[in-house]
Parts: structure tokens; sequence; C-alpha cells
């Protein structure tokens, strides 16, 4: 319930002697607290510790962003439809200064995702939440809890389309207190890098209201930027780094709660300047980068040569026994074998491009065909990758360029970045998929 000053009068009568105990402040929001996983305090454990559990451990990699997604089935799944107004999207997401924009946040709320831990990834520039803020005070020596409250909220955060930064945004829509806590108590929060924090910079520290006007109906923004000049990778300066929200309570006896957060998401920026017009952005890793060719989108001939490399692989050239072709994501079954873009014009597509066009020469072709490859020539697991896991067929060459044009709009929409050498370890990977 919510407080009003006649209740509070008496919590603190009720609760005065209790304020001679030894007070716990609570040190991690990892313990008593459902599988949503929001901001919160521990319990009290019976010889009168805190227990403070450990959240996954996060290095930043990309095959660590990648177990993180397959586990929560967390997957940006791009329509034909996000691709044909990517370009409109992005600029959206670039002018949301003071809230995000209404539209993107209800649709990514409504996926049961965005109440779990780890918030859901709408699409690689866009994450939600919608959770609770819950603290408690415990009295050691009797393991009561003498006081707590609850806030519960919607939180968004941006990846910036054209800028190295990342807009977190919250809003609380509801509190109940109860014991030593009221709606006249301090709660204040931040956001900020953990773990990963190399090149992070904040733009505001805490923000503290009453816990009775959190939820006053406006929008709290942190800007988290990322300064490339800290970045030892090249040429892409990529910096990978974790966010998470912390907090303090203080009830009315002055009593401190601690709060800490088990949602941790990753977020990448790059300076890539081979994205036009977009030199710098920011997006969210914890998800798997999915590219879905659907029929209708006047690529039909590419999508059945898709499937068809990836369900009789038998039956496509060139012929191996034994072919399987790599990057199909199923629902639940995502092929360890990613897909690596390269650049189009560069070392990897022009070797591709060489083994496709003499195994193509080999085939019938009749008059409007152009040779479809697959894996795409833009790709390290294309023609030349070695080992002839790929196939070639002459398809509609509309449909061919259709397909060639969703991709290259899908590699900027999702912002995958080059993976010319292994060597140099893995930058980003995607997948595709075809009903």
């Amino acid at each position: 319930m919510k407080s009003h000053r006649r209740r509070r009068a008496a919590v603190l009568t009720m609760a005065l002697a209790a304020s001679l105990f030894t007070p716990v402040g609570a040190h991690s929001a990892e313990s008593g607290i459902d599988p949503r996983g929001g901001i919160t305090s521990p319990t009290l454990n019976q010889d009168g510790s805190v227990t403070a559990l450990v959240a996954e451990p996060r290095d930043g990699t990309v095959e660590e962003s990648r177990r993180i997604a397959m586990k929560r089935g967390a997957v940006a799944d791009v329509s034909a439809a996000d691709l044909a107004k990517a370009d409109e999207t992005k600029k959206q997401l670039a002018v949301a200064a003071e809230e995000p924009p209404k539209e993107l946040l209800d649709a990514c709320l409504n996926s049961p995702d965005a109440k779990k831990v780890g918030g859901r990834v709408l699409f690689r520039h866009f994450w939600c939440q919608e959770n609770v803020v819950h603290g408690e005070y415990i009295n050691t020596t009797t393991g009561k809890v003498e006081g707590e409250f609850t806030v519960k909220y919607r939180a968004a955060a941006i990846g910036h389309p054209f800028e190295r930064e990342m807009r977190y945004y919250f809003h609380g829509d509801d509190y109940e207190t109860d014991g030593s806590f009221s709606g006249w108590d301090k709660l204040s929060l931040k956001v900020h890098c953990t773990k990963l924090t190399a090149g992070c910079n904040n733009d505001r520290e805490w923000v503290s209201k009453d816990i009775g006007d959190w939820d006053d109906g406006e929008w709290e923004r942190w800007v988290i930027g990322s300064d490339e000049r800290v970045a030892t990778q090249q040429p892409e300066k990529v910096l990978r780094n974790i966010f998470t929200v912390s907090g303090y309570a203080v009830d009315s006896f002055g009593r401190s709660v601690e709060l800490t957060s088990l949602t941790e998401p990753g977020f990448r920026c790059d300076s890539a300047t081979y994205f036009n017009q977009e030199p710098r952005a920011c997006v969210f890793t914890d998800v798997l980068p999915r590219l879905n060719y659907t029929y209708g989108n006047n690529h039909d001939e590419v999508v059945t040569h898709i499937k068809t490399a990836y369900e009789h692989p038998e039956l496509t050239d060139p012929r191996k026994e034994g072919k399987s072709v790599p990057g199909r994501f199923l629902l639940g079954s995502v092929d360890p074998r990613a897909l690596h873009r390269v650049a189009y014009g560069g070392t990897t597509w022009a070797k591709n491009s060489a083994v496709k066009d003499k195994e193509c020469a080999k085939l019938p072709k009749k008059d409007g065909q152009d040779c479809d490859e697959f894996p795409f020539a833009t790709t390290r697991e294309g023609a030349a990758f070695g080992d002839d896991n790929y196939s070639v067929k002459y398809v509609n060459e509309s449909h061919n360029r259709s397909a060639g044009s969703a991709l290259n709009t899908y590699y900027r929409w999702d912002r995958i970045l080059y993976e010319e050498d292994p060597a140099d370890g893995v930058l980003d990977e995607f997948w595709v998929s075809v009903p």
C-alpha cells in the first residue's frame, strides 16, 4: 500500500526500539528475489550474515554474449518491415532525448522477456525491462524485516545509432511501503558501468527522490558514453561494457539499505567508418543477431535456395557427400557455426566470388538469371572457405538483387562488423532463418 503521513507516525513509534540493534545494510540484490531479477536488497541468513550471490560472470566477449543469449532465448528478429523503415527508426532513436519512443517501448515490453532478469533486446539498438526496486531493513538480532518498500518501474535503453553513447530511461509506476519505510523516505538510483568499465563515462550520478515521488510520471535519463581513445582494438575501436543500476534507500530512522541488480546488459560501441553516414554507434550484445528471410518480399527464389541448402544440401551444387551449410537459426536450435561478415570488394569477397563463378559456369543458365551463392560472398564462410559447405544456384536476377539489398540493409541495421581474419578475434556474428 502507499504510505500516508498518519501511518508514518505510527511506524516511527512501533519501530523505535528496533533502532537500538545493529542495522543490516543490504549489500547485494542477488538473494531473496524472484527470478525476474529487479533491483533489490538481500535477505538475512540464520547466523546473522548477509548472503551475496554472484551474478553471471561476464568477460565481454562475443562468445559470452552468445552463451547468455542462448540461455535466455534472446533473439534480434529482423523482419522485412523493420528493414524497410530502418533509417526512419534510427533517426527516431537519435532524437529521443527525454523519453524512449512509445511505440518501440510498448512493443518491447509486450514480450514476457521484458520481465526477466536480462530484460528484452527488441533489436540491437533498443532494450527494455519492466520490474521492481525492492528494499528491506532486517534486524540482525531477530531476523525480522522491520521495513520494506517496492517501486514498480519500466526502463528502456537506446544504443545510439550515430554516437558512441547509450541512453538509459527509468520510469517509476507505483510504490508500496511498510514498517520503517514510508513514501517520504529517500530512494537514490544511478546507472553506471560495472565489471567492464574501460572508456565508460556518465553524464550524471545519483538521482534522489522520496520513494513516493518516483511514480510522479517523469522519466529519468542517464547517458553513458564510450571513449574511443581508450580502445586498443583497431580500426573499429571496439569497446564492450556492461551497465547496471545501483541504489540505496534510507528509512525513517536514518538507516541505509544498499541496492544492486542482477540485470547487467552488455553493450558495444565502435567507430567503424565503413558504415556510410554512421561512423559511430552502440548496440546491445546479449542477443543472437538474425536475418530473417521470408516469402513475399520480392526474393522468393533466393529464400527457396537458402532453405534447400539448409534442409537438403545433398541436392545443391557443388555436390558433396555430407555437406552441411553453416549459419542456420532454428527456434531452439542454433548452429554453433555462425556467419561472419567481410567487406564487399575485399580479399575474402574476391576469393568467394571467384570460386562461385567457377562453379556457376558448370550450370545451365536462362536469360534474366543471376548466380546466387549461399553463404553470402560477404561472409567468411562463403564459397572460398575451403570445406565446400556452400551452394550455388541460378535464380531470377531481380530476386537475387532484392535479397542482396535486404542483406546490405540488415548489415547496417544490426551493425554487423567485419571479420576478415579470425586470428584477430571475433568481433561479431549472425545467423539466417528461412521459413
